[in-house]
């Protein structure tokens, strides 16, 4: 049992892990990464998205884990209460009030995602996409995004659900959810990985994804794999340090974090060797760009033995990613409220009306505003509001914010402090560690920034 008025936190170091790898789990791994190699070009891109992982973004994600384990709050108490302990002047707090309000939008556009999964889910289970013409497939997508009022409808679905786990304590929604859901996640896309390896063709998938065949390494391709590593993980917006806040004393944070890294990792390339054997085996373009999954996918199922089964199959998997990261982007909001006094299932109520209310900047973008490009006087001609909220969120909050987090634990926290919340002893690893935090992270983060400028 856990004293009453006590900080929450997981039961074991099992469910810590299970959760944690939940949240960075999500539609970042599946619709993202799939759609983001294929844009890039395979092999070079998933060369720079594994070093993104290992040098900036997992220590970025250590970082915001450790802050959320050493301030036991919300992520703007969090960072308060360690800015007072390292007497730091600089307003920390304004990092993690940027990344609660990043949490809103990234699930803005979550929320109208999932939904659509959800809504080809229903269609796949009453027979849907087995056997249809192209025109059938381009009909239901076109005939989705021309209806604002069911784009909502299916948003407001999700978010519904989302909130209703997250509206129960700690260890009742966001353990309890992610002890169930993550293992029929895992299962169902290993059993879509068997499947695409009998029917589609797999060598062609596999040398795509880690092949390097006219790589072309500029700018924009680094920026846009950092930018995934930090969009898969969710590195930068709070939902990771608020987990972190709720991480037990006897959780081994390094290995625990190299358990979560190589889930998130096992999920994105599984889930790029479910898809692009069909793609490849269907003759379709790879680099078929954020349509992947909903126009390219449902033409390749409908050939399929099985297709609405298989279809089905893969949109529930969809939702399911997108359930357990959405649970830890709300999170963060709704434990600032606490904080603030209130009520945890009214606050959970309040938050998901916010996200759908501001979820309609995206459906609109899919809808009457597909050519409204409201920043194209700045520069930034052909970017919807949707896509401006997708990459300065995943391009621009979250490398900055995860640049802050290695700042602050690199060189504002005392060496020994951060030592021993990880724990680990002194000596090699440590040092090794350490110095990544310090130099390699930031400098890495902030040489994209210049170069994207620059671009």
């Amino acid at each position: 049992m856990q004293a009453k008025g006590a900080h929450p936190s997981f039961t074991s170091r099992l469910a810590f892990i299970i959760v944690t790898a939940g949240s960075a789990i999500g539609l970042g791994n599946i619709w993202g990464f799939t759609y983001v190699a294929g844009a890039n070009g395979g092999g070079g891109f998933v060369l720079i998205y594994l070093l993104a992982l290992a040098f900036v973004a997992g220590p970025a994600f250590m970082a915001e884990l450790l802050i959320g384990r050493m301030g036991k709050a919300s992520p703007p108490n969090a960072m308060k209460k360690l800015r007072e302990g390292a007497k730091a002047h600089l307003p920390w707090q304004g990092v993690a009030w940027m990344g609660l309000l990043s949490t809103i939008l990234v699930l803005s556009f979550y929320a109208v995602i999932a939904g659509q999964g959800m809504y080809y889910g229903l269609v796949a289970l009453q027979g849907g996409f087995e056997g249809w013409a192209e025109d059938a497939v381009v009909g239901l997508d076109a005939s989705f995004r021309d209806a604002p009022l069911m784009m909502t409808f299916w948003s407001a679905a999700f978010m519904t659900a989302t909130a209703i786990i997250v509206s129960f304590d700690i260890r009742t929604g966001l353990e309890g959810a992610g002890k169930i859901l993550m293992p029929i996640l895992f299962l169902m896309l290993l059993g879509l990985v068997v499947y695409a390896g009998q029917i589609g063709d797999m060598s062609s998938a596999v040398d795509f994804l880690f092949g390097f065949h006219d790589m072309q390494f500029g700018p924009r391709l680094f920026l846009d794999a950092v930018g995934q590593a930090f969009f898969t993980l969710g590195v930068g917006v709070g939902g990771i340090m608020t987990y972190g806040s709720y991480m037990g004393d006897d959780v081994n944070m390094p290995r625990a974090t190299l358990w979560i890294l190589a889930a998130d990792l096992f999920v994105a390339l599984a889930a790029g060797l479910a898809i692009f054997p069909l793609v490849f085996a269907s003759g379709v373009d790879a680099a078929a760009g954020p349509g992947l999954v909903f126009m390219t996918l449902p033409l390749i199922f409908s050939d399929l033995p099985g297709g609405a089964f298989v279809a089905f199959a893969f949109f529930l998997l969809l939702t399911f990613a997108a359930v357990t990261s959405s649970i830890s982007l709300l999170s963060p909001t709704v434990a600032r409220l606490e904080e603030a006094g209130f009520r945890r299932g009214p606050s959970a109520a309040v938050m998901a009306f916010t996200v759908v209310t501001v979820s309609l900047l995206t459906i609109m973008s899919f809808a009457d505003w597909r050519d409204f490009y409201p920043l194209a006087a700045i520069g930034l001609d052909g970017m919807t509001p949707f896509q401006l909220i997708r990459e300065g969120v995943s391009n621009i909050v979250m490398p900055f914010s995860g640049l802050a987090y290695c700042l602050i634990i690199g060189w504002a926290l005392k060496r020994g402090d951060v030592r021993a919340a990880l724990p680990m002893k002194e000596g090699g690893l440590f040092t090794l560690w350490y110095g990544v935090m310090r130099f390699v992270a930031p400098a890495a983060i902030a040489a994209l920034f210049i170069g994207a400028m620059l671009s």
